[in-house]
């Protein structure tokens, strides 16, 4: 898809794996810039579609928006402290020390049977 091309608002959501409501979120806020045009329908009827160029949906919502966004939320949020570190540490090593418990339990029910 050419950086050029231009998408109406189905096709936009569906190719981005967003609700059109997302998309048309952006547009109404300005974020998004979007045209209307007069297309011909699937009747032949004139519709009035409105269009956003490709590579404004990149930007908004590919890779470098996420990376964006990472990095604002990492700039707002303080480093853990260490006492937070080992209690989230504490917290992993006790789940995988249940994890491999139940499935020893499990293994040996299989094995007697």
């Amino acid at each position: 898809m050419s950086e050029n091309e231009w998408l109406d608002v189905a096709a936009a959501a569906e190719h981005y794996n967003r609700s059109t409501k997302s998309i048309w979120r952006r547009v109404w806020q300005g974020s998004l810039p979007a045209r209307t045009e007069k297309v011909s329908g699937r009747d032949g009827r004139p519709v009035i579609k409105t269009l956003i160029r490709v590579s404004d949906l990149d930007y908004a919502f590919g890779s470098a928006a996420h990376d964006e966004h990472v990095r604002k939320i990492r700039e707002a949020v303080p480093p853990l402290t260490r006492e937070q570190v080992t209690v989230i540490a504490q917290v992993f090593t006790d789940h995988l020390r249940d994890c491999d418990a139940k499935r020893g339990k499990s293994g040996e029910a299989r094995s007697s049977s």
